[in-house]
């Protein structure tokens, strides 16, 4: 099957290679901090305005039809024309900590829905990379069709305490609380796509997070998709919370010991 996004993955991965290569493993790691709806800490580094640009620049030259949606910029709208969705530096704390759990990624919607993933760890210089037509990718061997486990053989990650509702930082407590005697082990990496690709790459069972801008889950969770993994569709719809497995079995099992003890 050919796929039609094939010119767009191409040069969406060199400008997010380029960018990250360039601007973030050996960039400006000083940082300001930035405001949030709940107050907690939170930065931005000069790499990650550098980083950006970089990658705008390089999808512009190549598509100058298209719109972009990107972190580190105001007045960002997703609309139905084709749209990049940009995170230059995903786990900007951890990264100006000099912490190697950070990434930069970024999605292509069309009619509002994703069409294309790139994630890359540059750390580990590992590319993940997702279309419909082409699968989930990681340095550009297929992956997917991971091992499903039984809950207690299973480690999970959760994304950090949300920085958009003191309510859902609430519940992570709960959350993290009522997984503790029913899973191997909770991992919380700091960095959504560290979360997806890992999981993508079957190296974490379940992820778990409310999710909150589109430029930290989206490139992510369409990966996830694309590789095959179960969605638990209704939370996500109904509680902005996601429960991501790698089989129906797990999910339910998940929900049984573990989401019966906490009220979404």
């Amino acid at each position: 099957m050919q796929d039609p996004y094939s010119k767009e993955l191409e040069v969406a991965s060199a400008a997010v290679r380029e960018a990250a290569d360039r601007y973030v493993s050996d960039g400006d790691r000083d940082a300001d901090e930035k405001q949030n709806s709940v107050g907690s800490f939170d930065i931005v580094t000069h790499s990650d305005v550098e980083a950006q640009d970089s990658i705008v620049n390089a999808l512009r030259e190549a598509f100058p039809g298209d719109r972009f949606y990107c972190e580190e910029s105001e007045g960002n709208t997703l609309t139905d024309e084709r749209t990049w969705v940009i995170d230059p530096i995903d786990g900007t704390l951890s990264y100006e900590r000099g912490m190697p759990i950070y990434g930069t990624q970024l999605a292509l919607f069309v009619g509002k829905e994703p069409v294309l993933s790139v994630i890359y760890v540059p750390v580990l210089r590992e590319m993940y990379t997702a279309t419909v037509a082409s699968g989930a990718r990681l340095n550009g061997s297929p992956i997917g069709n991971n091992t499903s486990r039984e809950l207690r053989k299973c480690v999970v990650s959760t994304g950090d305490f949300s920085r958009k509702k003191q309510e859902w930082r609430d519940k992570h407590y709960e959350l993290i609380g009522a997984m503790r005697d029913e899973l191997a082990r909770i991992r919380m990496l700091g960095a959504a796509c560290c979360d997806f690709a890992f999981f993508a790459a079957g190296r974490i069972d379940i992820h778990i997070r409310f999710v909150n801008k589109i430029w930290d889950f989206m490139p992510g969770l369409f990966l996830a998709r694309v590789s095959g993994a179960y969605v638990d569709e209704e939370l996500l719809k109904e509680k902005s919370f996601l429960l991501l497995t790698q089989s129906k079995e797990e999910a339910e099992e998940f929900r049984q010991k573990v989401l019966s003890k906490v009220e979404l």
